[in-house]
């Protein structure tokens, strides 16, 4: 998705750029990612990163030799796995779609892997396993019913 000068690009825009950076780049510091998104275009205010930070449960985690480096934070608890996958569903998914037991989730490039990783984190009876390329990914349920089940609830996640 281009950034068009022209209009303010979306909070949700921001955060997956965020997302994106602290996945591939080392940054340390609030100001780091701000000079990250300025260099694309994106003026934010501090507490505007502040908030995205908090929103995208960004942590802090020592990388060596005294440094710091923001990263996801990692799952832990059930209702925690839930609130991730419903985020990553509204700031990456793109289109979910089903044939018999199979359901098909379209991210934007390079987010496939670790949405179904959220996915399998679920750890959920109908859902037999999932695969990963680097925009889609293929749930495996282990019937129709619980495919037709599952993708309602899915995209349910995308409202």
């Amino acid at each position: 998705m281009p950034y068009d000068e022209r209009h303010m690009p979306s909070k949700e825009y921001r955060q997956r750029l965020i997302e994106e950076l602290v996945e591939h780049e080392f940054v340390s510091t609030q100001a780091e990612i701000a000079e990250h998104l300025a260099r694309r275009g994106i003026k934010v205010t501090q507490a505007t990163i502040s908030r995205d930070v908090n929103e995208l449960r960004l942590v802090r985690l020592p990388a060596g030799n005294g440094q710091h480096r923001y990263r996801s934070t990692p799952l832990a608890a059930q209702e925690d796995v839930l609130g991730e996958l419903a985020q990553r569903f509204k700031l990456f998914v793109r289109h979910l779609d089903r044939g018999d037991n199979l359901l098909v989730v379209e991210t934007d490039e390079g987010h496939a892997s670790g949405i179904a990783y959220v996915i399998d984190k679920l750890d959920r009876e109908e859902i037999v396993g999932t695969l990963a390329g680097q925009n889609t990914i293929l749930v495996v349920c282990r019937g129709i019913p619980e495919a037709e089940s599952l993708l309602a609830e899915f995209e349910s996640l995308l409202d």
